[in-house]
């Protein structure tokens, strides 16, 4: 089962001979139409997923009212497909369904598309010219191979597995609960509004520096690296007090761009839970 999805992708096979384009979109789809096909079935089956999330109150409603209206003398004899229906989708169909979206998420995709991207990305630099090296650290580039390909996979991978998730889930229990009555409605729709919300603030700004923080850990690497690689040169006319110098301020660069970006992210995250909490609060208030 796990080699049939492992071998779903190979991420060493000869890559396009064009090499990306420009532009983080073009960028995005250079890669990802080359794996178009397990992401169709992630979204498939992250899809079918949500409705079954959402369907278990709908669930857990139906066998209250079967148990209520439930006659003495006939017992489950009328019920009892129903709720076989519904242990089937719950205890079989649906736990199946999250077996298959996890590998292929973390058989197939994660280390696939990863190391894909680094490859790809690894054959078209490795081309350039002399120079091209010359002018730059090739720690500081070697970084950007590497880090480039989990951080296009996790993007793409969390827009499929959370954001689609939200948004199929929200939008059935939306229907539900309008069905019901439209009042009840009410809450999920400003829920999804300030989510949408706060995602217009915080994704923009994590984003600027989440550049940063990449700028200045592609620095720091190069560094690093530059002074291994030239370390017999370092050994014999470097002072010591210079190097460590030279590593530190691109440390401590790293440190102030990456506890920018973690201000943000904790910052969203404070901000949802607190969005989730005034939900439950609504939830549970009595009318």
């Amino acid at each position: 089962m796990f080699r049939f999805f492992e071998n779903l992708l190979q991420p060493t096979v000869p890559p396009p001979e064009a090499p990306p384009p420009k532009g983080v979109a073009a960028f995005y789809w250079h890669h990802v139409r080359q794996i178009k096909g397990l992401l169709i079935a992630l979204f498939v089956v992250g899809s079918v997923t949500a409705v079954l999330d959402a369907a278990i109150p709908v669930f857990i409603g139906r066998v209250v009212s079967i148990l209520t209206a439930l006659k003495p003398e006939i017992g489950l004899v009328d019920a009892w497909p129903q709720l076989v229906g519904m242990a089937a989708v719950l205890l079989v169909f649906k736990p199946g369904l999250e077996a298959i979206q996890d590998m292929l998420t973390n058989q197939a995709i994660n280390p696939g598309f990863s190391n894909m991207v680094r490859w790809q990305n690894h054959w078209h630099v490795v081309r350039q010219s002399w120079s091209f090296f010359q002018n730059d650290f090739a720690g500081r580039i070697a970084n950007r191979v590497m880090q480039t390909g989990p951080s296009l996979r996790e993007s793409v991978v969390s827009g499929i597995n959370a954001i689609w998730y939200i948004l199929v889930y929200g939008s059935i229990a939306l229907g539900l609960l309008a069905a019901r009555d439209a009042r009840l409605a009410i809450p999920v729709t400003l829920w999804f509004l300030t989510y949408a919300a706060t995602l217009w603030f915080f994704v923009p700004r994590v984003r600027l520096r989440s550049k940063a923080n990449s700028e200045a850990r592609s620095t720091l690497t190069g560094r690093v690296v530059d002074s291994y690689t030239n370390i017999l040169t370092v050994k014999l006319f470097a002072d010591p007090k210079d190097e460590d110098l030279f590593v530190r301020e691109s440390i401590d660069t790293h440190t102030d761009t990456f506890r920018a970006q973690l201000r943000f992210i904790t910052g969203f995250g404070l901000t949802l839970a607190m969005l989730n909490a005034a939900m439950i609060a609504r939830r549970d208030t009595p009318e």
